[in-house]
């Protein structure tokens, strides 16, 4: 059975052939302004394994280029209510950071990155 979520307004809608054994956080500041909380939770997957449905064309791209890597990665968000959807990096050629947030259940914690950006709240 297809794992399915979508941005908040269903603009833009992702199905993968099963839910993710685990999700990722990522501390970094660029993804905490980018979704507006302490940490993104994400799943890391190949890009080939996920359907995008964007009937009305909303999905955009961010070129970020204020990263601490220096990597200029793209951040994907539907244009009509502003949800994060996937990132993708050039480090990680076919794979993308597809936010977990948008599925209605959310894989348990196997690994975090940019852990020298969290915040100790």
């Amino acid at each position: 059975m297809a794992y399915r979520g979508s941005c908040n307004c269903a603009s833009v809608s992702i199905a993968l052939p099963e839910q993710p054994p685990n999700s990722i956080l990522c501390h970094c500041d660029n993804c905490k302004k980018a979704g507006g909380g302490a940490f993104s939770v994400n799943y890391f997957i190949s890009e080939d394994d996920m359907t995008v449905e964007d009937a009305s064309n909303t999905l955009k791209i961010y070129y970020d280029s204020n990263t601490a890597t220096g990597n200029v990665i793209q951040r994907n968000f539907c244009s009509n209510c502003g949800s994060a959807i996937f990132t993708k990096t050039p480090k990680a050629p076919g794979k993308v950071f597809l936010k977990a947030t948008i599925f209605p259940t959310v894989a348990p914690k196997g690994g975090e990155v940019f852990t020298e950006s969290q915040l100790h709240l």
